[in-house]
């Protein structure tokens, strides 16, 4: 009878141990898995925030073609301006000599 009860708690040591595995397992597959649940919704975030960015470039990107244009066209103005104050300069040049 001492051999059978010997027996038993022995195996119930072992099933405890066993038990004790399975448990720390569990702990650990949960950890991972809430990890991954943050890692999923840490990933939706930053799509989330990368699709935002793309539409600012995509703002950013026309405005600066329009300030590019503008630029553009005040150079050629600047040009256009520079060439007739230099016509009229030797027009009043001209007309000084003429007197």
């Amino acid at each position: 009878m001492k051999r059978l009860l010997t027996k038993a708690e022995q195996r119930i040591r072992r099933l405890e141990t066993k038990v004790a595995g399975l448990k720390q397992q569990v702990r650990e597959l949960q950890a991972r898995d809430k990890h991954e649940r943050n890692l999923a919704a840490e990933n939706k975030e930053l799509t989330t925030e990368i699709a935002d960015l793309k539409g600012e470039i995509k703002e950013l990107v026309r405005a600066n073609r329009g300030h590019v244009e503008k630029t553009e066209t005040l150079r050629i103005e600047n040009v256009r301006l520079k060439a007739g104050a230099e016509v009229q300069s030797r027009s009043r040049t001209f007309a000084l000599a003429d007197l």
